[in-house]
């Protein structure tokens, strides 16, 4: 399914979870699948890191029930995305996002979003929800994010798989996820965990692609569901230690995904959280300036008191208007030039924090040279360009630094 998002229309159709033949263009539904699967591959969205790609599918074999039709054969992958997503197709693939596994705190937490998952394609949802439409037409559909346009139609069944079924059949997904997990050597607590956690809206936006994991105000009522249905389950142990030995590397490339797609308050929100558990490695403490970096003119706010327009509003912005164009605007007045003075104040001190750890770690003063770059301090600026590159003599970046150094040295000989 696509766990994370809500389907408009209403249905009252149920999951059936015993031998289910397809008949005529259902049949092209397991097609679609394979094809999307092919276009995973070709666009190179797949994450590959063996470590986290085996942990994802040793938890999703050991919840997975036994395949009651022989076009069910369940498979688990990682999609790099960093929206918060996972879904399962009709044929029994699933796919997790890795800005979902960025959020996730333990093997109790994924294996609840796996639950979920396996339970849409166990219960034939896809399958029912496309005879419930009763439409037989074809929808076109644009993935999101790093993904692009996939360019070609899919049914109108397949949509509902990757953004969402009915309120009816997720609920089912939720209500069965409870029973799998109790099954299981995983703690069934997790499962309201996830929707608390996915419940942060860092952003103030509505979520670029609406799903069960991001729309409000669904999340707060399924966490509260979930909770009462697992209330009187046994806590089981849990290891988030051994869960971050596999997905430390995600995380940080899920908090440069962040930053580049212009979320830099989730990024902040991430990077700052793994800078406080892990406060010996420099590294967090430069994605955390980074992330302040990004944030440009831009002003913290508290998330609880945005209002649904207000988040409609910043999202109809985000459509309309370029970055460059968000940025200049909010440059342009008192407001927006002091938090920008004051986001570039918190990169520095990440950035110094990172040299309080180790005084070598030569990304830190890259960092240090960005940020007195962005405050016209060419002389600080160049002064850190050249200390990244004397820690840093084979920088991958090292041709565009001595561009900058170049540039700066102009502007000190003018003035």
């Amino acid at each position: 399914m696509c766990v994370w998002a809500l389907a408009t229309r209403g249905s009252f159709a149920q999951g059936i979870y015993a031998p289910l033949p397809l008949k005529g263009k259902e049949l092209a539904l397991l097609d679609q699948a394979r094809e999307l699967h092919d276009y995973f591959e070709q666009r190179s969205v797949l994450y590959a890191d063996p470590k986290v790609t085996s942990l994802v599918e040793r938890i999703g074999r050991s919840i997975a029930p036994a395949p009651t039709d022989d076009y069910i054969d369940f498979r688990f992958f990682v999609l790099r995305d960093p929206s918060p997503n996972a879904f399962a197709l009709p044929n029994g693939d699933v796919y997790v996002h890795t800005g979902m596994l960025a959020r996730l705190s333990d093997e109790a937490q994924l294996a609840a979003v796996l639950a979920h998952e396996v339970n849409h394609t166990a219960g034939h949802h896809s399958i029912v929800d496309y005879r419930a439409a009763n439409k037989k037409i074809i929808a076109g559909m644009v993935l999101s994010g790093v993904l692009g346009g996939i360019g070609s139609a899919i049914s109108a069944g397949l949509y509902t798989s990757m953004y969402g079924f009915s309120r009816e059949l997720e609920q089912e997904a939720d209500d069965r996820a409870v029973g799998v997990l109790d099954a299981s050597t995983y703690d069934p607590h997790a499962l309201p965990e996830i929707y608390t956690i996915l419940a942060a809206d860092y952003e103030g936006l509505q979520p670029r692609v609406p799903t069960i994991w991001s729309t409000h105000p669904q999340l707060e009522a399924r966490a509260a569901r979930t909770r009462e249905q697992v209330a009187g389950e046994p806590v089981r142990a849990r290891d988030p230690a051994a869960f971050d030995a596999a997905v430390l590397p995600l995380r940080k490339v899920t908090i440069r995904d962040y930053i580049q797609d212009d979320y830099p308050r989730t990024a902040i929100a991430l990077a700052g959280e793994l800078a406080q558990r892990y406060s010996g490695d420099p590294e967090y403490s430069v994605l955390l300036g980074d992330a302040w970096i990004a944030m440009g003119a831009r002003s913290e706010f508290d998330e609880t008191t945005l209002t649904q327009a207000q988040r409609r509003r910043n999202a109809t912005q985000r459509v309309t208007r370029t970055r460059q164009e968000r940025e200049a605007a909010l440059g342009a007045t008192p407001e927006g030039r002091a938090a920008f003075a004051a986001n570039v104040g918190k990169a520095r001190e990440a950035y110094r924090q990172a040299l309080s750890i180790d005084a070598s770690f030569a990304p830190a003063y890259r960092g240090l040279a960005e940020a007195a770059d962005a405050m016209n301090e060419p002389r600080a600026a160049a002064q850190g360009y050249i200390d990244y590159l004397q820690r840093a003599p084979d920088a991958p970046d090292r041709a565009i630094v001595l561009q900058r150094l170049k540039a700066l040295r102009e502007t000190l000989r003018n003035d």
